[in-house]
């Protein structure tokens, strides 16, 4: 094993599109309620995560969801909200 085989041993890239399973619950910050949708919009780098059942009041806050279906060649995926478990670091 080579010097830089040893440094680099373990190191990965992180996508700017994670993958979301179906059935899977993921924490996230809700940044903008969609009223077109009537859903709440969280971004996970480049994924867009439409969740359903989260009110405008929900705007930056961390909230628990249920992944319900994901496209992975788009990006996008919807889920279910289960509860708030945190508040921004920006809110006042």
């Amino acid at each position: 094993m080579s010097f830089l085989e040893k440094y680099t041993k373990g190191w990965s890239f992180r996508t700017t599109r994670p993958s979301l399973e179906p059935g899977s619950t993921v924490d996230v910050f809700l940044a903008e309620y969609d009223a077109g949708e009537e859903a709440g919009l969280a971004f996970v780098g480049d994924t867009k995560l439409y969740v359903e059942g989260a009110a405008p009041e929900h705007v930056e806050q961390q909230v628990r969801v249920e992944v319900a279906e994901f496209d992975s060649n788009g990006g996008v995926g919807r889920g279910e909200f289960v509860e708030v478990v945190g508040d921004s670091s920006y809110a006042g």
